[in-house]
């Protein structure tokens, strides 16, 4: 199957493949599909969804840190690491 992304989309997938969590493109999406089947079975609520809609919308824009980093920082405040 082809599938065609539009350049954003593009870019997400390969900013993500470089953050090393994902080994291919294919595991990467994978991982996002289970991860809406979760969503959807839970059933989130309509503020939570906004929520989610929201951190997605700030992430297009590079309003965000990498989690890496984020957590490195935190080992170092509070574990002294």
């Amino acid at each position: 199957m082809d599938i065609a992304l539009r350049p954003e989309t593009k870019k997400l997938l390969e900013n993500r493949l470089k953050g090393g969590d994902y080994a291919t493109a294919d595991d990467l999406v994978l991982a996002a599909l289970r991860a809406l089947n979760q969503i959807d079975a839970a059933g989130l609520d309509e503020p939570t969804l906004d929520a989610i809609d929201l951190a997605e919308d700030q992430i297009d824009r590079g309003e965000c840190r990498d989690w890496k980093d984020v957590r490195q920082q935190i080992q170092d405040k509070f574990l002294g690491k």
